[in-house]
C-alpha cells in the first residue's frame, strides 16, 4: 500500500503531447526507420500529412526537468498519424511508432490516447486501423485500449505479411 510520503512517480505527468511540426521530420524519419523494416513513412509523406491532410499528426515525448536554464527537451519519441474521410465515421489511424528505446513507458498509450480524443473532437465515432499480424506489442497495446479485430487483409505489407484489422466505437455504446 502506497503511504502519503512516498514519491510521486513520473509517468504519463512526464509525457507531452503536441502537434507535430515539419522540423520534426528527421526525428519521425529516424523513429520510423527504427521500428519498420518495410512499409515506411517517407519524407514527403510526413510533410503531407503534417502540412496538408485532413487528419492530426501528432508526437509524444518525455518532459525531461529544467536542468541550468536549458528549456524542456520536446524531441519527439513516438508519433501518430490519423485521416479523417468525408463519408465515413470512422478516423483511421494509418501509421504509429514508439522509438524502440523509448517503448515501455507509456508514451504509447498516452499518444494512442490523443489520437482518440483528436479523432472524437473531429466527429468520428470511431476509429480504424490495421496492424501486422505478427506485431504482439502493437497488438496489445491496441487490445488493452479497446480495439477489437473486424477483418483481416492477407498479404497486405510488402514482404507478404497480413494486416489483422481493429477498431474501436469512441462513442461506446452507440
Amino acid at each position: 500500500m502506497r503511504h502519503e510520503s512516498d514519491p510521486v512517480h513520473c509517468d504519463a505527468a512526464c509525457i507531452g503531447i503536441r502537434a507535430a511540426e515539419t522540423a520534426d521530420i528527421p526525428a519521425l524519419l529516424a523513429i520510423e526507420e527504427r521500428s519498420f523494416a518495410t512499409d515506411r513513412m517517407t519524407r514527403r509523406n510526413f510533410r503531407y500529412a503534417i502540412r496538408q491532410a485532413k487528419g492530426v499528426v501528432l508526437v509524444a515525448y518525455r518532459q525531461v526537468p529544467k536542468v541550468q536554464e536549458r528549456p524542456l527537451a520536446h524531441e519527439p519519441d513516438a508519433y501518430g498519424v490519423v485521416g479523417f474521410h468525408a463519408g465515413t465515421p470512422f478516423a483511421r489511424l494509418t501509421s504509429f511508432a514508439v522509438a524502440p528505446d523509448k517503448r515501455g513507458q507509456g508514451l504509447g498509450r498516452s499518444l494512442l490516447a490523443a489520437l482518440e480524443t483528436a479523432a472524437a473532437g473531429h466527429g468520428c465515432r470511431g476509429m480504424r486501423l490495421e496492424v501486422r499480424a505478427d506485431n504482439a506489442a502493437a497488438i496489445a497495446l491496441y487490445t488493452a485500449a479497446g480495439y477489437r479485430r473486424f477483418s483481416l487483409y492477407p498479404d497486405y505489407y510488402e514482404d507478404g505479411m497480413a494486416a489483422l484489422r481493429l477498431e474501436k466505437r469512441l462513442y461506446p455504446g452507440e
